[in-house]
């Protein structure tokens, strides 16, 4: 029966289909699916051609309409025809002549190149050693009917013959030896190419007319990491179970490469993976992301870190949809993040991964819910504070302590409660205090601790706990239950939870294999929190895996942001250890952000019209844009502006909007409320000094000079963020003095 796989890179095309075009598409995979190829060759309607001059036999073009034409790939065996790409009448088989199609033999995967491109610089052989059995004929060689028009010649990279030049020494790869190049997937043909490259800049020029997987391998050897590495991170979670695939095996080929390539069966599979761009996480996932996400067994808790666009939050939904899968009886799996808005995205995006029997298995709501909801079990009169901090504050003065007002609020938030410290004893311990920057003697800390305990019998009389009271009330009555709520625990977001709420997770799920999956990146983290997973009982070492591969933001984008950071290494999630070297690679490219500076508001303001407008007027579609400022009043007025300029703006709230909500408008929100999502476009407005770092929500020094760095960095932070939202377009803008966190 034959069988219909659609290749990501079909996904950005579909969304410039008109709607006749897309029902045709339909009708047209329905024709691949169910007609066999000799009644397809002789379809009069589809007009299936064979290239001439193509550099691949097995490549097709297909009418598609009067404008539009369709790209497959049709291999000798098997019965898997692969939709490669959707393009331009006029630009088609000019795109489709030039690419070809292989097997690559040590990873079992579907490479497409542009051998077309690639022919020039490819050293030659004078003469090439005989062929193995079943391997294609050489380029040189006249390609027979049905055949491949195959391989480079072999022989030694390094050396080239036959007249083309050797490469000067100093070369990218000159460390790695031929051997190691061809056990880590790389093939003749681009062995001799790669000794050409002086530097990585030329190697991501390069990048289109490469095999995908050979790009990620040497481009994770041109960023210095061992050959070791790059077998274990890029090479390795890429091979197949089944054994090695033949490199004429093009049917297996094409259902091994599950990161670009999807099989459908239906009707409604094929609008699914075509639908966009958006939902294209559901199918197809990175090898290292999918062995992470469907690993059987991990024999305590791990972590997957990575930076924005790594694909973090797509690992965490497919392990829940593993761990439903796999639950034992009355098992339940708790998916959990910081925020409201966070929740409810997260519970978008796994209604679209799971069948409605596996949801009802699985809880998603925020920590704090989940220890408000375990304490009103006990106690339903028990209600969450809002005004904490001003409750502090009034204790403070009363009880004369010579502090700056919020001193007292920091000193519980950030020491009693984040170490778990229940009596004056553990408070006067020397190492109770360890990095915080204010001196306190004996007489000080009794009399700080005696108003931190004064405030918390206030809170417990009045039965308006603050969200720190409630975890560790809840955290004491799940560590009492013989029987925990949950069997398996998802975190995303993973960096921005309190000490406390670690406490209540930690209790929520017994101890074992698969017990919690933990997801997060530092440079993320927007909240003051710091972690230690070891002091919590969370043991993650030899179970934290990094993700190095953006799959969102472009290169450019990524870059930039990085300037906000400064080149500052931020701690490793859940440890006081800084992150381990090792960037992160972009897949995509693009133009480079835009920055403007206006003299006033409403000249940056009618500046970011203007910007609006030119997106609209390049394609972008208004739901595919977002506006981001620091503060809900400046969210309000760019909403109004942008309105009063005739340009369609909706303000957006992710916790209770969805992103197909309001489709026909550009979305209009604050940083904070922009997190964990992604749009084509983003603006970010109003990156003032006096908005990025706004100082209400910064430590003062005179309280403590690490916690007022920390919260410094944690709006830097909220920059990057809001930066790296962005998938192909960034646009910064400020009026008056920029922020200093600018690049």
């Amino acid at each position: 029966m034959p069988q219909l796989a659609i290749d990501a890179t079909c996904l950005p095309q579909y969304d410039k289909l008109d709607g006749p075009t897309r029902e045709r598409l339909r009708a047209v995979t329905r024709k691949f699916r169910e007609m066999s190829w000799e009644s397809l060759l002789a379809h009069p309607d589809l007009r299936i051609r064979r290239l001439p001059h193509g550099q691949d036999p097995r490549i097709r073009t297909f009418r598609l309409s009067d404008t539009w034409t369709g790209v497959m790939l049709a291999p000798e065996s098997g019965e898997t025809f692969l939709l490669v790409h959707l393009l331009p009448k006029e630009s088609a088989e000019s795109w489709a002549a030039d690419q070809r199609h292989d097997v690559n033999s040590v990873m079992g995967t579907l490479e497409r190149r542009d051998a077309a491109a690639l022919a020039p610089v490819v050293p030659a052989e004078p003469s090439a050693p005989p062929r193995p059995a079943g391997a294609a004929p050489a380029a040189t060689d006249p390609a027979p009917a049905g055949a491949a028009a195959g391989t480079a010649p072999s022989g030694t990279a390094g050396a080239p013959a036959g007249g083309a030049p050797a490469p000067e020494p100093g070369g990218l790869f000159d460390r790695v030896t031929d051997r190691e190049l061809e056990r880590l997937g790389v093939d003749p043909e681009i062995r001799g190419f790669c000794r050409s490259l002086k530097d990585a800049a030329e190697l991501r020029a390069w990048r289109p007319a490469l095999p995908q997987d050979q790009y990620e391998v040497l481009s994770a050897l041109a960023e210095g990491h061992s050959v070791q590495r790059v077998l274990q991170e890029v090479v390795a979670p890429r091979r197949p179970r089944i054994g090695a695939v033949a490199t004429d095996d093009y049917d297996t080929a094409i259902r091994h490469t599950r990161e670009r390539v999807i099989v459908v069966g239906d009707d409604q599979e094929v609008e699914d993976v075509l639908a966009g761009e958006f939902n294209a996480w559901r199918v197809f996932l990175h090898p290292k992301q999918r062995d992470l996400a469907y690993r059987a067994h991990f024999s305590g808790p791990a972590k997957v870190s990575g930076g924005p666009g790594t694909g973090k939050t797509v690992v965490a939904l497919h392990r829940v949809k593993f761990l439903a899968e796999h639950l034992p009886l009355d098992g339940r799996v708790l998916l959990t993040s910081f925020t409201n808005a966070l929740v409810e995205s997260l519970k978008r995006n796994l209604a679209l991964l799971l069948p409605d029997e596996l949801l009802d298995d699985v809880d998603v709501v925020t920590t704090d819910k989940l220890a408000l909801d375990v304490v009103k079990e006990a106690r339903p009169d028990v209600r969450l504070r809002t005004d904490t901090r001003g409750l502090f504050a009034n204790i403070a003065r009363q009880h004369r302590l010579d502090f700056p007002p919020d001193f007292l609020y920091s000193e519980y938030r950030h020491v009693v409660m984040a170490q778990g410290i229940g009596t004056l004893e553990g408070y006067l311990d020397p190492d109770a205090r360890r990095g915080r920057t204010a001196p306190l003697d004996t007489d000080r800390r009794r009399a700080v601790w005696h108003a931190i305990s004064e405030a918390r019998a206030r809170m417990r009389t009045g039965r308006a706990l603050a969200a720190e009271e409630i975890h560790a009330e809840a955290a004491r009555l799940l560590a009492e239950r013989s029987e925990k709520p949950y069997t398996n625990l998802v975190v995303d977001e993973a960096q921005d939870l309190h000490p406390m709420q670690w406490r209540t997770l930690r209790a929520a799920v017994a101890h074992g294999p698969n017990d919690m999956f933990i997801t997060g990146d530092n440079r993320q983290r927007i909240y003051d929190n710091t972690v230690s997973f070891k002091q919590l009982g969370i043991g993650v070492v030899g179970r934290s895996y990094p993700l190095r591969v953006n799959y969102r933001t472009t290169e450019e984008i990524l870059t930039w942001a990085d300037g906000i950071m400064r080149g500052r290494v931020p701690n490793e999630l859940g440890e006081a250890a800084p992150e381990p070297p090792g960037s992160v690679r972009c897949v995509l490219s693009g133009p480079p952000p835009e920055v403007h500076g206006a003299a006033d508001e409403p000249d940056e303001l009618d500046a970011l019209a203007e910007r609006v407008r030119g997106w609209l007027a390049e394609g972008i579609a208004p739901g595919d844009v977002c506006v981001t400022t620091r503060t809900n009043r400046l969210r309000d007025s760019v909403a109004a502006h942008l309105r009063a300029r005739s340009l369609p703006a909706a303000i957006f709230n992710p916790g209770r909007h969805s992103v197909t909500d309001e489709a026909g408008s550009v979305r209009v929100t604050t940083m904070h409320g922009v997190k964990g999502l992604e749009f084509r476009a983003v603006a970010v407005t109003g990156a003032t000094a006096a908005a990025l770092p706004l100082m209400d929500h910064v430590t003062s020094p005179d309280i403590d000079e690490n916690q007022h760095r920390a919260d410094l960095d944690a709006q830097r932070s909220l920059l990057y963020v809001a930066c790296t939202r962005a998938r192909e377009r960034l646009y910064v803008s400020w009026h008056g003095e920029p922020s200093p966190f600018l690049p």
